[in-house]
């Protein structure tokens, strides 16, 4: 390019006299556009671009069927603690999530235990909205570690109140659609006063359609079922899951001891001989004759027993013996998929206990033993929910589950969602 041609291309975007040379006006107009029209091409690409590894980030390569169509419920707890986040392509196999959980306090207002466990909510609530998903989101209240305020609450009609408006407020500003009250558990002197409860909460939400469920307790375990005036209550939820699980656990006490499954659908050893799912049930569909408002649990968790000893029975090989060290065994009560993996855990091959139907893993050598769900447990949990006539299964916890989702679509891969129950006792009453 010569010196000329070089001083005239610079003066195309220099004033002359303040105003453009008149000579020069039409290109110029061209060549603005030009970079203009460039430049916003560029931009174009570079957020298209950033858009795209935005969401490969937020949801990788993960094909989301459609929201869940299943004629029972598949209902799924997620913690506001554990370290997996649900996916979408979880929120699509579920008719209900529960978040668990929102804290109570002695007053009947609500918090959330810790920002991990906000973020946890939020992280769910967007999921739910963004995949535009039929799942139902809920929040429950209560658990094993915050029941302790629900018996003074429930007796005083000015903190009922205030926990009751609580929920309200709660729900419209999340935008969300029902609480799930899950009390651990009432006694004899709560009884009436939780009919109560339940039935004004229930006035409240069916002015809005929301949905109310609550927790019902292992039967023959402390004798808690007594404490429930089942009748009355099934006029106030919409379902009611059953604590079918906790039956065998590694717990920090005496009852840390035998081994066994936490969800056996049948039978039991010694004292624990009605400690299953089938026992469970058949108390309260005989007693309500509503076999479809109640779920039973599928666990996610896996439960380890260190310095595992002989049979209890040399005829049962699951229930065995825990040598306690300062009256409690040694092991991990709960443990998910993603702890079992990195504990070095394969859970096939494994035993199957054709008595209890459950899956394990013995280890003579190391004294060690692994309860957990299987394909096969899960399999025949989901069959005996058809068979039985109830209305679904709910599920502790989905982020207890591994990456590929593999309990939660072998829950919904046998079946389970094909037929609704019609309501029919199928029960020996």
């Amino acid at each position: 390019m010569s010196m000329r041609t070089s001083e005239n291309s610079e003066r195309l975007l220099v004033p002359v006299n303040g105003q453009m040379a008149p000579q020069y006006q039409n290109s110029i107009y061209c060549e603005a556009a030009t970079i203009i029209i460039s430049v916003l091409s560029i931009c174009a690409i570079v957020a298209f671009v950033l858009s795209a590894l935005i969401l490969y980030c937020v949801f990788p390569t993960e094909e989301v069927p459609e929201s869940s169509t299943c004629k029972k419920r598949v209902v799924g707890y997620y913690t506001g603690w554990e370290s997996m986040k649900i996916k979408r392509e979880q929120l699509s196999k579920l008719t209900h999530v529960i978040f668990a959980y929102v804290e109570m306090s002695s007053n009947g207002t609500l918090k959330f235990r810790s920002k991990v466990s906000r973020r946890r909510f939020s992280d769910l609530r967007y999921k739910v909205k963004m995949n535009n998903s039929k799942t139902k989101i809920m929040f429950s209240i209560g658990g094993s570690e915050n029941s302790n305020y629900f018996p003074e609450v429930v007796a005083d009609s000015e903190k009922r109140r205030r926990f009751i408006n609580s929920i309200l407020d709660f729900l419209d500003v999340y935008q969300i659609n029902g609480v799930d009250i899950s009390w651990a558990w009432p006694k004899k002197e709560d009884k009436w006063n939780y009919v109560n409860f339940l039935k004004e909460l229930r006035q409240e939400l069916s002015t809005f359609e929301y949905i109310l469920s609550i927790k019902v307790p292992p039967v023959n375990v402390g004798d808690w079922e007594m404490n429930y005036e089942m009748e009355e209550i099934l006029d106030h939820v919409d379902f009611i899951n059953a604590f079918t699980m906790d039956y065998y656990g590694a717990w920090g006490d005496e009852w840390g001891t035998p081994t066994g499954p936490s969800s056996p659908l049948y039978s039991g050893i010694g004292t624990r001989k009605t400690f299953n799912v089938d026992w469970t049930m058949k108390y309260y569909v005989c007693r309500t004759k509503r076999p479809e408002k109640f779920n039973i649990a599928i666990p996610f968790y896996g439960t380890l027993w260190r310095n595992v000893e002989d049979p209890i029975n040399p005829d049962y090989e699951i229930w065995r013996n825990v040598e306690l060290k300062d009256n409690k065994p040694e092991g991990k009560a709960y443990m998910s998929r993603l702890d079992m993996a990195n504990d070095g855990w394969k859970v096939t091959p494994a035993y199957w206990d054709h008595v209890t139907n459950s899956s394990y893993i013995w280890d003579p050598n190391e004294r060690t033993f692994l309860a957990f769900e299987s394909d096969r447990s899960i399999e025949a949990k989901t069959n005996y929910v058809n068979e039985m006539g109830l209305g679904g299964v709910w599920i502790w916890a989905v982020d207890m589950d591994d990456e590929r989702n593999s309990l939660l679509n072998t829950v919904i891969s046998n079946g389970l969602c094909a037929k609704e129950s019609d309501g029919t006792i199928k029960y020996k009453c």
